[in-house]
């Protein structure tokens, strides 16, 4: 998303710690914050997974009354908080923070006025997070915190009033899972926001994902809304995918734009990233896909046959209006939709080069598709498909 993260916390001098280091640091993450300490085990999440179905979770906990030394993170913290723009607690209740550092953190806080976020663990008393700007539990941790289950808007909004005022906080923000999300202030101004996906394979990461947005947006002096806004647009785009993913702020934009249309139109970085998770041999195509007709179904219709993964490549406006002096029939918006609605395509890309030259070669396809009538026509591409090695294949083409 383009934020500068400086990362705070403990882990272990142990095989764990020594990943989370690397992992972080792989990601330009500040971790001057993170201290290793020799009594502490590093916690560790182990999920089992079976297609999109989660079965089982077994967390590697440090020993029950491991002692974790805090001065060290408290002594950065005071020289960090005033001087950043926004603070995210994760609390997952495995002992680092306990109500003493929860209240310097705060304190902290408001008197350098930085907006201060926090997940929090499952618990009876939310006090404990007094003068947080927020608080982001989702469902069950809310439902166990007020002690009534969360059934319509009305215990809903009940919920969210009973923690704001006890915990003196500006905002409770709730997910609320299928439901989508409540932004809460006060009795006369709150927000439902609709969940924004229809399909869902997997919601772990999401309430991360919301919380990590609402952060970067209300550090860059967004409102609530706005952040709240983006934060459930991107918590739809995470449920779409399998284990923990990032999005980069092109992605969001992108999701932004098409909408839940289709998760087949994709930018060249997300495919690349998608790419080596499936393990079908890759096909492309390109073109125009202009005045899409029954000729062009027709010969996208016969990619089924290669028994591949289909990448349809569309050329930009902006690259057909160079091309042919006018603007298409059809915006790259519209026709990315109605290609991403063919069954025998996989996914959607838009390009803004004159030839899919660099597609073809930082997406190293197997086949490379053209039509018929180009087989004895110099293609602008062959450079690069010779390079990656790739057959080119001729489909007849239907007028």
């Amino acid at each position: 998303m383009g934020a500068e993260v400086l990362a705070c916390g403990v882990t272990g001098k142990d095989e764990a710690g020594e990943i989370i280091l690397g992992l972080l640091q792989e990601q330009g993450i500040d971790t001057s914050g993170v201290e290793q300490q020799e009594q502490y085990t590093t916690v560790l999440k182990h999920r089992m997974i079976a297609g999109h179905t989660h079965l089982l979770r077994m967390d590697l906990d440090p020993p029950s009354g491991s002692v974790v030394r805090q001065e060290g993170l408290i002594d950065f913290l005071k020289k960090t908080i005033p001087r950043v723009d926004a603070v995210l607690i994760s609390d997952y209740g495995k002992g680092l923070l306990g109500n003493s550092m929860l209240r310097t953190i705060a304190a902290l806080c408001k008197t350098h006025h930085i907006p201060s976020l926090c997940d929090p663990r499952r618990n009876i008393d939310f006090e404990i997070y007094q003068d947080f700007t927020l608080i982001k539990p989702n469902r069950a941790e809310t439902e166990a915190a007020v002690g009534f289950p969360l059934i319509d808007q009305d215990s809903i909004l009940r919920a969210a009033h009973k923690l704001k005022y006890e915990a003196d906080l500006e905002y409770v923000v709730i997910s609320l899972d299928q439901d989508g999300m409540l932004l809460f202030r006060q009795a006369n101004d709150y927000q439902f926001l609709k969940a924004e996906t229809q399909e869902v394979f997997d919601v772990v990461g999401a309430g991360d994902m919301v919380i990590s947005v609402l952060a970067y947006l209300l550090a860059g002096g967004a409102s609530i809304e706005q952040a709240g806004f983006w934060a459930q647009l991107a918590a739809g785009m995470a449920i779409q995918h399998v284990g923990v993913v990032s999005f980069t702020r092109s992605d969001l934009l992108h999701r932004f734009e098409y909408g839940e249309t289709s998760g087949k139109i994709m930018t060249l970085e997300q495919l690349s990233r998608y790419l080596p998770h499936q393990e079908l041999p890759l096909i492309f195509t390109n073109g125009y896909f202009d005045d899409i007709s029954a000729g062009h179904l027709k010969f996208l219709h016969q990619l089924n046959t290669l028994n591949g993964f289909n990448v349809v490549a569309i050329n930009s406006d902006r690259s057909i209006s160079q091309e042919k002096g006018e603007a298409p029939l059809l915006n790259e918006r519209e026709r990315a939709m109605l290609l991403s609605s063919v069954e025998s395509v996989n996914r959607v890309i838009i390009f803004d080069e004159a030839d899919a030259s660099h597609l073809i070669r930082t997406l190293r396809p197997v086949r490379v598709v053209k039509g018929e009538r180009y087989r004895n026509q110099s293609l602008p591409e062959k450079d690069a498909i010779d390079e990656v090695g790739a057959l080119i294949e001729f489909f007849p083409e239907y007028g």
